[in-house]
């Protein structure tokens, strides 16, 4: 999977998860982006800011592509332990850090208002 920024930066999430998430004070569309822990996460700091999330690109390892616009707030940026395997009668579950970096949608009115310069 590979995501490509507006301003043309390439990454290389290992997955992208969408999801309905209270940020802000209002209910958005939010892309959760979710990289390696050995990324770094001042480098996805820099590289998920305001102007380079205007437009999302996500190219999936089938080539099949969307894009996304608008997705400029950030919601989250962590790095935590994530299970990637669940536990079995076999075997105890495994977990691994991952860094999480979550964009949250614009409203229609704050569009709205980025259209006339306005900003919020």
């Amino acid at each position: 999977m590979k995501i490509i920024l507006a301003n043309g930066t390439e990454l290389n999430p290992i997955l992208v998860k969408g999801a309905t998430s209270f940020v802000q004070g209002a209910k958005r569309d939010t892309l959760s982006f979710v990289f390696p822990a050995t990324e770094d996460m001042g480098a996805l700091d820099t590289a998920f800011s305001e102007s380079a999330c205007e437009s999302i690109a996500i190219i999936g390892d089938d080539e099949s592509e969307s894009i996304y616009k608008g997705y400029v707030i950030r919601a989250e940026l962590k790095k935590a332990p994530v299970e990637v395997s669940p536990e079995t009668p076999e075997a105890p579950a495994i977990t691994e850090e991952r860094i999480t970096v979550s964009m949250s949608q614009r409203t229609y009115i704050e569009t709205q208002l980025a259209i006339l310069g306005v900003r919020v």
